[in-house]
């Protein structure tokens, strides 16, 4: 489709156009014209083409036009080719015929046309004398025609066009007369608009006043859109049009148009509204109010769509030609929809309307057809939803006509907006009319009902595949759905099963539950008819899930099918319990009656249907809140059947313990290969439903505990207790690891022991054990009676510093009645020692005396200590201090301290080539609390064993009140008394809620009085299995030199130097005293021995002298030394002997000065030495030196 033009006419009275117009067409189209016309924006006109034509001076008076600038279709230009030779042909012919040109063609004209005269001088430039006389009278007619014909609005009209100029002259010529035509165009096309635009506003201004004529604005309007369309500014003319249909719909539904002779439409009505060639006289027809209403609305859409193609075709982007497009296509959809049910709804012939609907459909459809490439990118959506609704009202128009012949797509479509009840009764005169005019193509869709169905299809599937680039899955749904329900009909159940397979599952998701269900039943009888057992089970579930929206016989006929179905499959099928029973489960899990380990739940059932269902197999499972570690299954134990309307009770048992709080995690129905389940987490999870599975007295139970005498030397070593309750065991199997980081089980070095539950440690007795090959974690053992104990002794290794050792330990069992069991539980216990023990030697030359400080590890746990033994071995002998054997309580900061002196034995010598055999200390001893929690669990047993009813619930009891048992441990250490404190009933609250209704009254009693109780430490016998024995081997420490140092007082160094030692007994510190400032000579004494040098190494001192230095250390404030304070001296057999002065500076009771001794070289600092200092801690008295003293009194 081509786009209107500018006109220029140009009038050639002496034959110039042969040597001009083909100059000025070569020229053409006018390119980057530039309108400014405000307030609208400046538009750019890219390329403008021109239309040229001559026209002529008719003989006699000018035929009449109308007055109506719309209607006019006048040039923008008007040009006059002059040639003249002289200035008097000029002024008696030439200028004439130029006025009666102006007077007739420009001057009488009602819209702005600009003019122009083209001056052609004939003549070639060869030589000065052409050139003479081209000066000498050529440019004077030229200049007298500017004289005469140039205006003051426009001061030059007159182009001067010469021949034989060189190439640059022609050039300007040539462009300074192409300007001249683009500025006049410009100026003819503004003043055209501004003309327009001023008519449209006082028709406007009158739109209120009765009478006023809609026709003659639309006329004023459209030229005002003609005049943008003809130069190339086409969105602007677009925009004309969109506000006359606004205001022609706005009129309409004002009821306030009333110019429309009829409504139109007639059998033979062209449906050629692209290519229409009568645009003049329908705007003559509108204007003479001659015009029916379908013929106007048909104009009106047929300039719209004119303009969007042309928009279309010269878009310099993919994106702006989809665009186009695609609102070429929405305006013909609704153009459609809206006139012909306005033609129905006026009694026209509705096939007939069909078929023009059809035709306008395929008319837009072809000129909108383009190649794939050319609208590619993000507006292909739009283009693609375009062609895939206007395939959907063509596929209606056929529906429309078909069902007038009794054929129907699809009797059950729930999802057409076209109504299909159609009466198929028809006339002769009808049908000889639809023969007559209906559309060529939509005979040979109609000519018979096969022909119909495949033209359908068709249309749905090419629509389908356009909404899928359109990205509208919900209406590719919505063909699909079509599709299949025609397939199904059709009995072609695969190609159905393919369509419909994912749909109804995608309604149901969007809430269409009654569409989904409809489908779900299609689906299912597809897969029916292809035996495709799986998949017919899973919709025909689906179904009964959507029970509210199907009959109940339709259930029941289901309900039927399944279970039959269910035991003929191979495979299990997954499906929700909730969309087919109601489910709920007792609050609490209960223990056994009878002496067994069974625990069990009671579930509510409810089958809504009107038929029994046979289930094999119901269980429950139940997890532990925090991390699921635990996990405890309970299982019906025979078949059940769920009767018809009926509330179902379903007891359920398990024989696998884990004790602990739980949380309903599962629901699983077995029905044949059906599985049913409902999985309670996130949101399905059921608020305040937790449960407590715990142990009863007699439940098979395990503990964790650490031998009762630990030898530090020895491999670490936990014992794992296995009470059997009232269980006569047969076999066993324990499955025992580690649940510690860093923390290493040995299994396979177990030792195993039983005894009698409460007898005693000596009556133990040592059974076999059977460690599981390629297992390690698991030992096996048989035949252990009621009411015993099993002890397992495994070691472990620690690679890292743990407090406390945890264990998950899991024993299987079966009882000599043929019963299996299990109990899985996660223990711990405490590996870290519960007391310190800090050692102090103090050497002299005969014997060792050791100080062992025994304290409590941790600032709240006091010890009590029942013994500190050190026993001797055969390198040496052991003498205990008094109350090695009395009992001391350790308090934090306050150790309890034993003192032994150790001396070699008499065979010491005799072993020289062996190491000494290690003393051992042996420290008995009890934690406080362990007393303490001992004493609270045997009243809760004392307390709730006498009652059968509350005696279920003792461990769970005990636990609970040991977990929240806060004593004074300190008081009680002092006291030896239990003081329970206040029953604080929020404390207690979450755990009386497992407890049974009727139990639990008795038990907040029983409480209280346990809380009011205060006891007394229990007697010694009852506490004596809490006793720990701690074995330390205790090295005997050596060094390979003793120093013996020892301060004489030697007063006869004050009278001769050379006097005899004195004999130290004679003179002691302590029997003298000494004054202020006056000297005291002393003797230094050092000996040294090797006597506790290690015998398994050789004497460093025989090899070579070693000297070692001494150093007198006095206080300044006290003493002043005199003599040689520091020196040297050899470690030999003889007395080092050193004479000294110490002179007192303050009076008191001084401690004398001490000596240190260290080796003198680097050589020898490795060389072990220690220091028996006899003076250590001796003091002596001064007195100030006074001999008066006067007393004055007043």
């Amino acid at each position: 489709m081509s786009s209107r033009s500018v006109s220029i006419a140009y009038y050639d009275p002496f034959g110039v156009a042969p040597h001009i117009i083909r100059d000025i067409q070569s020229r053409l189209p006018l390119r980057n014209l530039h309108w400014n016309h405000p307030p609208r924006p400046l538009r750019t006109v890219a390329a403008l083409s021109l239309n040229l034509y001559e026209d002529t001076l008719a003989d006699g008076p000018p035929a009449p036009q109308h007055q109506m600038p719309g209607l006019l279709d006048t040039p923008y230009m008007r040009i006059i080719l002059v040639k003249c030779e002289d200035n008097e042909t000029y002024r008696t012919n030439v200028r004439k015929v130029i006025r009666d040109w102006f007077t007739t063609k420009v001057a009488s004209q009602r819209d702005s046309t600009e003019w122009m005269i083209f001056f052609f001088d004939p003549n070639v430039s060869n030589g000065t004398n052409s050139a003479a006389a081209s000066l000498r009278f050529k440019p004077s007619v030229f200049n007298k025609i500017k004289a005469d014909f140039n205006t003051s609005s426009k001061e030059d009209r007159c182009v001067l066009v010469k021949m034989g100029l060189d190439p640059a002259d022609d050039l300007k010529m040539w462009t300074d007369a192409m300007t001249s035509i683009r500025e006049g165009i410009l100026d003819a096309f503004g003043k055209r608009v501004q003309m327009y635009e001023d008519e449209v506003k006082k028709m406007e201004a009158k739109r209120t006043i009765p009478g006023w004529n809609f026709a003659t604005f639309f006329v004023m309007k459209e030229g005002l859109a003609l005049a943008f369309e003809n130069v190339s500014l086409l969105e602007d003319a677009l925009i004309q049009y969109d506000e006359l249909e606004a205001t022609f719909i706005q009129l309409m539904q004002d009821n306030t148009i009333t110019f429309f002779q009829s409504v139109g439409f007639s059998p033979d009505t062209a449906t050629k509204l692209l290519t229409s060639d009568s645009d003049y006289a329908i705007r003559h027809q509108i204007l003479e109010n001659n015009i029916s209403l379908f013929d106007f609305r048909c104009y009106l859409f047929s300039r719209q769509a004119s303009l969007l193609l042309l928009l279309m075709s010269t878009s310099t982007s993919s994106s702006m030609t989809a665009l186009r497009i695609s609102q070429l296509l929405l305006r013909a959809r609704n153009f459609a929809l809206e006139t012909s049910k306005m033609l129905v709804s006026n009694g026209k012939n509705k096939f007939l309307v069909s078929s023009w609907v059809y035709g306008i459909i395929q008319e837009v459809m072809d000129a909108t057809e383009v190649q794939p490439r050319v609208i590619q990118g993000g507006r292909t959506r739009d283009v693609a939803e375009g062609r895939a609704e206007l395939l959907l009202l063509a596929r209606s128009s056929i529906e429309q006509l078909a069902a007038r012949k009794g054929w129907h797509a699809d009797d059950e479509s729930a999802y057409e907006d076209v109504d299909l009840a159609v009466d198929a009764s028809s006339d002769e005169d009808e049908d000889q009319l639809l023969d007559k005019y209906l559309n060529p193509k939509l005979k040979e869709i109609l000519k018979n009902q096969s022909s119909f169905m495949n033209s359908y299809m068709d249309l749905t599937d090419l629509a389908r595949s356009y909404y899928e680039s359109a990205d509208r899955t919900r209406s590719v749904d919505k063909l699909r759905a079509q599709m299949a329900i025609i397939k199904y009909q059709q009995k072609d159940y695969e190609a159905a099963v393919a369509l419909i397979s994912s749909l109804p599952q995608l309604y149901l998701h969007q809430g269409w539950e009654l569409i989904s269900t409809n489908l779900f039943i299609i689906y299912a009888n597809c897969l029916f008819h292809l035996d495709r057992k799986e998949e017919y089970l899973k919709v025909a579930l689906q179904i009964i899930a959507g029970k509210k929206s199907v009959s109940r016989a339709l259930i029941s006929e289901l309900c039927i099918k399944v279970i039959e179905i269910c035991g003929e499959m191979d495979s299990d099928v997954l499906f929700s319990l909730d969309s087919l029973f109601e489910t709920s489960l007792s609050k609490r899990i209960m223990v056994s009656d009878n002496e067994d380990d069974i625990f069990r739940v009671t579930m509510q059932v409810q089958n809504p249907f009107n038929v029994d269902w046979p289930i094999h197999s119901i269980s429950a499972r139940l997890v532990e809140p925090a991390g699921m570690k635990y996990k405890v299954l309970f299982r019906s134990v025979d078949d059940v059947l769920l009767k018809a309307d009926m509330t179902t009770e379903v007891i359920l048992y398990t024989t696998h313990s884990v004790p602990g709080v739980y949380e309903v995690d599962n629901f699983e129905f077995k029905v044949g290969t059906l599985l049913l389940t409902k999985d309670f987490l996130g949101e399905q999870k059921l608020p305040n439903q937790r449960m407590r599975l715990y142990q009863q007295p007699g439940n098979m139970n395990v503990k964790l505990a650490t031998p009762r005498s630990i030898r530090l030397d020895s491999p670490k070593r936990v014992i794992v207790e296995i009470y059997t309750g009232w269980n006569d065991v047969e076999s066993a199997k324990v499955t025992a690891r580690s649940a510690s980081s860093g923390v290493r089980l040995i299994v396979a070095d177990a030792k195993g022991a039983k005894a009698r539950d409460g007898a005693e440690e000596e009556d133990k007795e040592h059974f076999d054990l059977r460690v599981v090959p390629d297992v390690t974690s698991i030992i096996e053992f048989d035949q252990v009676d009621r009411e015993s104990v099993v002890y397992l002794t495994m070691s472990y290794v620690a690679e890292v510093d743990v407090k406390e050792l945890y264990l998950r330990v899991l024993v299987e069992f079966k009882t000599k009645g043929g019963e299996y069991y299990s109990v899985a539980v996660l223990r711990h216990t405490s590996i870290a020692l519960s007391l310190a023990v800090n050692v102090q030697d103090i050497f002299k030359s005969s014997a060792l005396f050791s100080k062992f400080s025994i304290s409590c590890v941790g600032a709240v746990v006091p010890l009590r200590i029942l013994s500190g033994k050190l026993i001797e071995s055969v390198d040496y002998t052991v003498q205990s201090g008094s109350g090695t054997d009395c009992e001391y309580v350790a308090f934090p900061k306050q150790p309890v301290t034993y003192a032994y002196r150790i001396q070699r034995s008499d065979t010491y010598s005799e072993r020289k080539t062996q190491h000494p055999v290690p003393l051992l200390l042996e420290i008995k001893y009890r934690r406080l609390e362990d007393e303490m929690r001992h004493s609270v669990s045997e009243l809760v047993k004392r307390k709730l064993g006498d009652d059968h009813r509350l005696r279920k619930y003792m461990i769970l009891v005990e636990l609970h009140i040991l977990a929240l048992l806060k004593v004074d441990l300190v008081s009680y250490g002092f006291l030896e008394r239990i003081t329970m404190g206040l029953y604080v009933g929020s404390q207690w609250a979450v755990l009386l809620s497992f407890i049974d209704d009727v139990d639990r009254p008795s038990l907040e009693q029983i409480l209280e009085d346990i809380y009011s109780q205060d006891m007394p430490r229990d007697p010694e016998e009852v506490l004596s299995p809490l006793t720990k024995e701690l074995v330390i081997p205790v090295d005997v420490p050596t060094v390979q030199v003793l120093f013996t140092l020892e301060l004489l007082y030697t007063p006869t160094l004050l009278n001769s130097v050379d006097a005899p030692e004195a004999s130290p007994m004679q003179f002691v510190f302590s029997d003298e005293v000494f004054y202020v400032g006056v000297p005291i000579p002393i003797t230094v004494r050092l000996s040294s021995s090797r006597h506790w040098a290690p015998r398994h190494t050789p004497d460093v001192f025989e090899k070579s002298d070693i000297e070692f230095a001494y150093d007198i250390i006095a206080s300044p404030e006290s003493w002043l030394v005199s003599g040689k304070k520091k020196g040297h001296f050899v470690v030999s057999d003889e007395v080092f002997k050193l004479q000294l002065l110490i002179l007192p500076l303050k009076h008191g009771n001084l401690l004398l000065p001490t000596l240190e001794v260290h080796p003198s070289s680097k050589a020898h600092e490795h060389i072990t030495a220690e220091v028996e200092y006899k003076n250590s801690a001796e003091s002596v008295l001064v007195l100030p030196e006074v001999s008066n003293v006067n007393l004055a009194v007043e």
